[in-house]
């Protein structure tokens, strides 16, 4: 008798364990439903991107259409990603398609460890990405709503140019709210009907509309940590202009665990601004380099409040030696044109002139004797 209770106990426990292992939390098939995190690891310039994915899974199939404006600091190193998100999802075992909307805000950071070519892409990198991409899905019989914090890495390389490839693996902690509504548990019993003869008036007894929720409507809440893989083709059509091609694998559920997901997906991405100086080989910031942004360079120099126009030098009085006075060059004298050397000429120099010849004294109507002779006698 007593191996008989422990056998029947044996398989009992077994059986128990087997429906455990089949069952999964409801929260848990809302983990990893989010929208995407990162819509390029490009951050040279900052863009907007238009971008649409599709998802294969044994549970069903996702959509995805994206919209992302990108920002980047002058250092070309740092990608500020805002996104807003329509998604959609259809169970293979549910009558409608659940729609939703997915927010994200996602800083991008990389880090160039092997040089970069003439315009700026990076030869070899390191990315690192930290953000939140809220997602929510509402359906006749299903609602949830997934809160993940992304963090996860990424290593661009570009054998050329005009390409790079960037794998990629995240990880997301989130907090998950599912929702399931089934109306056909939602009944009324005879026993929850009260009947007051007095008024000749039917209502329901207390608790009863609470019990009947209950029973129609299962809320769990909890909490996960999915992760994903992927890879990133970007195909560098010309200064403004990239295109995106997207591949990932991730699942439904926590770790690794659950249904699997295959997402495939394309991109346009365009450049709503230069790229940044700061990427460009010295030589080639002065040719692509605007006039405005050299201005906004020069002016950020903290002794460009001292600096005078050509007009304000001229202008400009000297200042006593008794008073300070921040430091100037001295203006410039004004300069006289120069003499111009007279053009020689083919003909013959006109003939030497002999001076006068002195003129003898007229004596004649002087009154004074002329001198006399040396050796001859006085008069």
């Amino acid at each position: 008798m007593r191996y008989r209770v422990s056998a029947h106990f044996a398989v009992g426990v077994g059986a128990a364990l087997a429906t455990l292992a089949t069952v999964q939390p409801a929260a848990a098939t809302a983990a990893g439903t989010h929208a995407p995190a990162v819509s390029t690891y490009d951050t040279r310039a900052s863009s907007i991107v238009f971008a649409y994915r599709h998802g294969f899974s044994s549970a069903g199939s996702f959509n995805t259409f994206s919209y992302n404006a990108n920002f980047t600091s002058t250092t070309g190193r740092l990608s500020a990603q805002f996104g807003i998100h329509y998604v959609n999802y259809r169970q293979k075992d549910a009558d409608t398609r659940a729609h939703g909307v997915g927010g994200s805000g996602v800083a991008v950071l990389e880090y160039p460890i092997a040089g970069r070519y003439l315009d700026g892409v990076p030869k070899a990198a390191l990315a690192f990405h930290l953000g939140g991409v809220p997602t929510a899905y509402i359906s006749g019989e299903r609602n949830f709503l997934t809160v993940p914090l992304v963090l996860g890495f990424g290593v661009p390389l570009s054998p050329s140019r005009f390409i790079t490839f960037t794998p990629w693996y995240e990880l997301a902690i989130s907090a998950n709210i599912d929702t399931i509504v089934r109306p056909e548990g939602v009944t009324i019993t005879d026993q929850d009907v009260v009947f007051n003869p007095q008024t000749n008036s039917v209502s329901l007894r207390e608790g009863a509309v609470q019990d009947a929720l209950s029973k129609g409507v299962t809320i769990d809440v909890g909490v996960s940590v999915p992760m994903r893989v992927g890879l990133e083709t970007a195909v560098h059509l010309g200064k403004n202009v990239d295109l995106n091609l997207y591949g990932m694998l991730s699942t439904l559920g926590g770790a690794f665990s659950g249904d699997s997901v295959e997402t495939v997906g394309a991109a346009l991405l365009v450049r709503w601004d230069d790229i940044v100086p700061a990427v460009l080989p010295r030589a080639d910031v002065e040719v692509h380099e605007s006039c405005e942004a050299t201005e906004r360079r020069f002016r950020a120099c903290p002794n460009s409040r001292y600096w005078l126009s050509p007009e304000q030098r001229g202008q400009a009085q000297p200042t006593p030696a008794n008073e300070s006075a921040p430091l100037q060059a001295p203006p410039a004298p004004p300069t006289s044109p120069l003499p111009v050397a007279p053009r020689p000429t083919t003909s013959a120099p006109p003939p030497a002139v002999a001076p006068p010849a002195a003129a003898a004294p007229d004596t004649s109507s002087s009154s004074f004797p002329a001198p006399a002779e040396q050796g001859s006698p006085a008069p």
